[in-house]
């Protein structure tokens, strides 16, 4: 994820003795440190004072070791995912292009632009369609220009929107996932047999973390059961994949266990919190909540060093 189009200002590959991963938040940076001689990670929250990230990511960054190999993960207020039918373009040609596509799009100069793309499975008789990233030359250089500083290996910048498929098992029916992140729009996905069909941001809920049970059942939960739904009508009925069967739910910045039996009362009975799949027990120890994008990047980057 962004790799397309980062090369020029990545690091190159070295002996490493562990992974670190840095995730970038509205009030936090959380950074996860798996050295390769320890059983269980270790868990930093470092604090962002008056929107200061800048400061932030230079204290939690010291506790890096330069032998390991860094990931970071941006957060959505520094990139936009912009859907686009796939142009019938060489994979060289379609990266050329595609600025000229999105410009129009988003807010960010031509010039300043960096971008990446995956694709999306398409319906039988649909176009190809892709999910573009866009973010800002100009503030990722100034990411990467702390992380220099510091003489650091950088893996990779990911984005959180493209990560939550790592945590689960691959199963060929279709599986939603619900996420929400303090002061964030709601994240609802669609994994099927490991890959990102569906994606869409339900605006309206990004206090969903602060409603208690009678707030919720005063018309807020009824409204957000009424976009999953009309979201597994779309999959079946527009991208023709098969019924959902399996709901999960990661609540970022509280615990929402109430949120389920809410749903399951409501006749959403495959609704269950995300437990990870066998592979990531290491993280047992973390609250997957809080720490699942660290976690699922850790995933991408075992993928990545394995190919």
């Amino acid at each position: 994820m962004l790799a397309k189009v980062m090369q020029h200002i990545r690091f190159g590959q070295s002996n490493c003795a562990g992974f670190a991963v840095l995730h970038i938040r509205q009030h936090t940076i959380d950074l996860l440190l798996l050295p390769d001689d320890s059983i269980e990670p270790t868990a930093i929250v470092q604090p962002i004072a008056q929107g200061n990230w800048q400061y932030a990511l230079e204290q939690v960054l010291s506790k890096v070791s330069k032998t390991m190999t860094l990931t970071i993960i941006i957060p959505p207020a520094m990139y936009q995912i912009i859907q686009l039918e796939k142009p019938a373009l060489s994979e060289q040609e379609l990266v050329a292009a595609l600025p000229w596509q999105v410009k129009d799009l988003t807010d960010i100069a031509v010039e300043d632009l960096v971008l990446d793309y995956i694709d999306l499975p398409a319906a039988p008789g649909q176009l190809l369609k892709i999910n573009v990233v866009v973010a800002a030359k100009t503030q990722l250089q100034q990411l990467i220009a702390i992380i220099n500083q510091q003489k650091l290996i950088l893996k990779q910048i990911l984005v959180e929107e493209w990560l939550i498929h790592e945590l689960l098992e691959y199963a060929d029916h279709a599986a939603l996932v619900l996420m929400h992140q303090p002061e964030q729009d709601v994240l609802l996905q669609v994994i099927r047999q490991g890959q990102l069909q569906f994606s869409r941001r339900l605006r309206g809920f990004n206090r969903l973390h602060q409603y208690n049970t009678s707030e919720l059942e005063q018309g807020v939960f009824d409204n957000l059961l009424l976009e999953i739904q009309r979201s597994m009508d779309y999959i079946e009925s527009q991208l023709k994949l098969p019924p959902v069967r399996s709901i999960y739910l990661l609540c970022s910045g509280h615990e929402r266990t109430d949120l389920v039996p809410l749903f399951h009362r409501a006749g959403f009975k495959q609704v269950q919190a995300l437990q990870l799949k066998p592979a990531l027990n290491w993280a047992a120890t973390l609250d997957t909540n809080e720490f699942w994008p660290a976690i699922a990047a850790v995933a991408s980057t075992n993928e990545v060093a394995a190919t």
